[in-house]
């Protein structure tokens, strides 16, 4: 098997709240997204944006079990990676990655802030942050902006501001309000200037639109981890049969981890719907729901043995998935990435092998390769 440096689709910052309570507006200072210790008498950290309540602790343990005590971790025991671009690097030298596409952590729970210019003010302070982060070395970082689309024509500005800042794509709403889906015109915009500026747009696990989490209800909590996942699908699904991809045929969307093995079983479905009905519900689709996936949709996962012995039956097959680490959360390979992958990955032929480790994500985001 060889052996080459991956490159990360999904790796993660693990920004201080001082972005916000330092970069915000005047107006905006007394409800800064901030980290509360043992709140309400729960022991741990907590981010708090408005009432979105957050553990942090599995956001930075990487190589720790989740129990009690790590639980209980703070920010000051995080890995320095997550927000210091020197210690990051060094970090990717020790895991075997030589590229690393960056996502927030906690910037997932701004996008439950109801206020729209709140919550676009918030966006820009981190989307701020973040250029200036990836400034410090360009081509090993391509970082994910957060983009506002209460208002479609301000993300619209925003995904043209960061592409001038140096970011390398978007992260949207994995689910959008109920009453503006995507296929909407409203977003048309957003669309035309994502496949312009060469600019995919992420819908990542934690960005439902009403996606909150609360641990006082186990059984809620657990439920929901599991069915993230089929949330994006939902999106993929209407943005698709929406004619989303029919009329921006360059725009790339991508799944982020919600894992792969459901890929294959999705599409076969929606192809047999496709063909069964397409003749009785008219729509203007010029392929099948399957081919738009292989030619307009990514998606990544971390640890999906099932995925990784069906990826072969989806069209395309291992071109539209890509593999992360998840740094520096719970769940991350870090630093046995290398280690990880030829295991993970040990039935795998070659070519396949380097397309899901590091060729797609070069070519998506624009590293050499």
């Amino acid at each position: 098997m060889d052996s080459y440096k991956i490159i990360d689709a999904d790796a993660h910052m693990c920004e201080p709240p001082s972005i916000w309570s330092e970069r915000l507006d005047s107006k905006y200072r007394d409800r800064s997204p901030r980290l509360v210790k043992d709140y309400h008498g729960q022991k741990g950290e907590f981010f708090i944006v408005e009432t979105e309540v957050v553990r942090v602790a599995g956001a930075f343990a990487t190589g720790k079990v989740f129990d009690e005590k790590a639980m209980q971790l703070g920010l000051e025991d995080a890995l320095p990676g997550g927000w210091d671009p020197a210690a990051r690097l060094k970090d990717m030298e020790l895991d075997g990655i030589e590229s690393a596409v960056l996502y927030t952590t906690f910037g997932f729970s701004l996008f439950r802030i109801e206020e729209a210019e709140f919550q676009e003010a918030c966006f820009r302070a981190y989307n701020d942050w973040l250029a200036e982060f990836v400034s410090y070395a360009p081509k090993k970082f391509a970082g994910l902006a957060l983009i506002p689309l209460y208002r479609p024509e301000i993300g619209v500005l925003e995904l043209e501001r960061c592409a001038k800042l140096g970011l390398k794509g978007g992260v949207i709403w994995a689910v959008p309000p109920e009453d503006q889906p995507y296929y909407r015109p409203q977003y048309d915009r957003l669309w035309a200037a994502a496949q312009d500026l060469n600019m995919p747009l992420s819908l990542h696990l934690a960005t439902g639109r009403r996606d909150t989490l609360s641990e006082a209800d186990k059984a809620r909590l657990y439920t929901r981890f599991v069915a993230r996942a089929f949330d994006v699908q939902d999106t993929l699904l209407t943005i698709i049969f929406g004619g989303v991809l029919e009329r921006f045929p360059r725009l790339k969307v991508v799944s982020a981890e919600n894992d792969i093995a459901w890929v294959p079983f999705l599409f076969q479905r929606a192809d047999k719907y496709w063909r069964r009905w397409s003749k009785g519900y008219t729509m203007e689709l010029s392929l099948k729901p399957s081919e738009y996936f292989a030619r307009q949709v990514y998606a990544t996962f971390i640890d999906d043995p099932l995925g990784v012995k069906t990826y072969s039956n989806v069209t395309g097959g291992a071109t539209n998935f890509m593999w992360s680490t998840d740094y520096p959360h719970q769940a991350a390979t870090w630093p046995h990435s290398q280690d990880f992958s030829r295991e993970h990955f040990a039935s795998v032929p070659e070519p396949d092998r380097r397309k899901m480790l590091r060729d797609n994500a070069a070519q998506l985001y624009g590293f050499e390769n």
